[in-house]
């Protein structure tokens, strides 16, 4: 066994504290259940359109469901897992309460149970997971250099297109608006608020974790402490989807690819500077790494193809923002639950990893090269994705079961960073 110095571990928390557990360890899994109950209709649904299938029992058309429990019950369980566990490192403030989780995660699976179940009442749930999420953060924000990072403002946007989305979301369920339009309400979610958590927190996390050369900086723009610069910056690229969203209301499609490309540029080649290679090799930084390039290419190839635009946004969709969502979740996993770096490659492992890519190839390059089987490439790269996150959550549950007391050695067990100043 190795060796552990005295001075290496942290002591165990009160009492009090210990009766709850870190969020991610209630907030992960409930994602992934999500991101299964939105992708396995799509296998029923194949099934349903086969000869001999009785016609009395028809199902609807999945996407809609699919689209909202990837979107907003796989992504805002993980972001709301990841949130409210590194909490006190952005903002200096005291760690998540037992009442906070519970009230989080109980609105999070409200949300997940109601949308499966296809009940009108889901938007509600959704709703005031959102809001218990931003009370719970923001009032721990405080001004001076306790601040959290300007990349925050895109999470603050993103909180707000989110509010945004599902606000079309409820008036298209109540019959306020034309029905059609709660599909727009989840695009709000998916072109909107997802894009500005994934370029703010991905400026963060992602050079930092996979250790890029200077890290923190803004190429050409600013410093890792240049706060005023990073602030501009960043309202820069929160202006840019701001204005993609509304575009897209409007129906300028085209404009709207076009500001969300840029956004997507600008960030990732500046802020995350993509253009570097990891500096740390192993699998982890390479596949947060890789899921950069993805947004990237997602979104600046909708804005290039614009006919093509859904598929090339499940670039964005799957090779980004789940890859991202994976990795990031590993790293969490992993380092506050106090396990062996090496950990993250049971995690990650390759059968989970093939799975998501051959999921995504399949997505995209199907329907374009045999259009007229698009529910079996639908239904084909459901079930790689269904077997992707199985597999990342067969390998993290016994690492969100039970945790180790925690290395402070960043170099045995890279800890969420502390970005000060940033």
């Amino acid at each position: 066994m190795e060796h552990v110095r005295r001075d290496d571990v942290k002591p165990l928390p009160p009492a009090s504290e210990r009766l709850a557990p870190e969020p991610y360890r209630v907030l992960f899994p409930i994602g992934i259940v999500a991101a299964l109950a939105g992708l396995l209709p799509w296998l029923a649904f194949a099934a349903s359109t086969r000869a001999g299938w009785p016609a009395s029992l028809p199902l609807a058309w999945p996407g809609a469901a699919h689209a909202a429990l990837l979107v907003q019950g796989f992504e805002l369980a993980f972001v709301c897992g990841f949130l409210l566990t590194a909490m006190p490192a952005f903002t200096h403030g005291p760690r998540c309460t037992p009442r906070e989780l519970a009230v989080v995660a109980a609105l999070v699976t409200a949300y997940v149970l109601l949308r499966a179940l296809e009940v009108p009442a889901a938007p509600w749930a959704w709703l005031a997971a959102l809001l218990a999420l931003a009370f719970t953060v923001t009032r721990r924000v405080r001004p001076g250099a306790a601040a959290p990072p300007e990349e925050f403002l895109l999470v603050a946007t993103g909180m707000a297109l989110g509010l945004a989305g599902v606000v079309v979301q409820l008036l298209a369920v109540h019959g306020v608006i034309p029905a059609n339009t709660e599909r727009a309400g989840v695009r709000c979610v998916s072109l909107g608020m997802l894009p500005a958590l994934v370029l703010g927190l991905g400026a963060l996390l992602v050079p930092t974790f996979a250790r890029i050369e200077n890290p923190l900086d803004i190429v050409g723009w600013a410093r890792a402490g240049d706060r005023p610069r990073r602030r501009a910056f960043t309202l820069a690229i929160a202006a840019l989807l701001v204005l993609s969203v509304n575009a897209e209301f409007l129906g300028f499609a085209t404009l709207a690819g076009w500001l969300r490309a840029l956004a997507a540029l600008f960030s990732t080649q500046l802020a995350w500077k993509l253009w570097r290679l990891p500096g740390r090799r192993d699998r982890l930084s390479w596949t947060i790494w890789s899921a950069g390039w993805c947004v990237t290419i997602g979104f600046t190839a909708a804005a290039i193809w614009p006919l093509q635009r859904v598929e090339a946004w499940h670039v964005a969709f799957v090779g980004g923002y789940a890859l991202l969502t994976l990795g990031i979740g590993t790293r969490v996993v992993v380092s506050h639950g106090g396990h062996a770096g090496s950990e993250e490659r049971v995690l990650l492992s390759g059968p989970a990893l093939a799975s998501l890519v051959l999921a995504l190839l399949v997505r995209v390059l199907g329907p374009v090269f045999d259009p007229a089987r698009v529910t079996l490439h639908h239904a084909v790269a459901a079930a790689l994705a269904a077997v992707a996150f199985s597999l990342w959550l067969l390998g993290a549950w016994p690492r969100v079961r039970r945790t180790k007391r925690v290395l402070l050695n960043p170099d045995r067990n890279p800890p969420t960073p502390r970005p000060h100043g940033a």
